[in-house]
């Protein structure tokens, strides 16, 4: 009767199929650990690019309660320390009748550069 078991070459080949799994998973959850912070930051450059936008359109519309031309006084200044590590640029530059706003936030995370842009047009409405 054949002894039941494994033999040498069974094992070494089970080992190394498990060792290379566990290590894959480790290398998944190492880099998903690394761009998390990255993500985040993503998301709130998103949000602040948005809400640089809405300055630039709440000012307009400021401007037509007051019966100020719609195009003055438009907010595109440099901002920075945004939440400690963000900087927003707005852009407003004439497109025919129409003001192209551009917003753009940049902030550095893990020693690289990172940006998010957003851009729209704006109309005189009234």
């Amino acid at each position: 009767m054949k002894p039941k078991g494994f033999t040498l070459i069974e094992v070494i080949v089970a080992v190394f199929l498990v060792t290379v799994g566990i290590g894959g998973v480790y290398a998944l959850i190492q880099r998903t650990i690394a761009f998390t912070p990255v993500i985040s930051a993503r998301l709130t450059a998103a949000y602040l690019a948005q809400g640089g936008i809405e300055l630039v359109r709440n000012k307009r519309d400021s401007n037509w309660l007051t019966g100020d031309p719609w195009d003055s006084n438009l907010p595109s200044v440099p901002e920075s320390g945004l939440l400690d590590k963000f900087e927003r640029t707005t852009i407003i530059t004439p497109s025919g009748d129409a003001l192209k706003v551009s917003v753009e936030v940049t902030w550095q995370e893990r020693g690289e550069a990172h940006s998010v842009t957003t851009l729209t047009k704006l109309y005189d409405w009234r």
